[in-house]
């Protein structure tokens, strides 16, 4: 292409800016996000309110937050708080068993694989 990669591009200018005062933004190339189940119609709108809502965190002056969903509600959250620790999910529980099934993932993802 003529012009590149945008988001590449918005990165580089973004912390070109961002880096005298001491800030940086991180950019996450879409070609590397799975997606395991197919695109439903409304998720463009849950994506354009996770970014309406991230832009106006940012404008707000928050930093160090991550903007996310929990009980269908968008929150932000201490970024030390995401990365304070791992948590590992049981893969015999009924919950990740009923993501497995809502994604459509193989068997052999499921953690159930070899136990008929």
């Amino acid at each position: 292409t003529i012009y590149g990669d945008i988001g590449t591009f918005m990165r580089d200018q973004v912390n070109a800016h961002l880096k005298p005062k001491g800030g940086r933004s991180f950019y996450i190339d879409p070609s590397y996000i799975i997606r395991s189940s197919p695109v439903r119609a409304v998720d463009h709108i849950f994506c354009s309110r996770l970014a309406i809502d991230a832009v106006h965190t940012g404008m707000r002056g928050y930093t160090g937050v991550c903007v996310g969903p929990i009980h269908d509600i968008i929150v932000m959250l201490p970024s030390k708080l995401i990365a304070s620790g791992k948590k590992r999910v049981n893969v015999h529980r009924s919950a990740w068993q009923q993501c497995v099934q809502a994604c459509g993932m193989p068997k052999s993802l499921s953690g159930m694989a070899g136990k008929d």
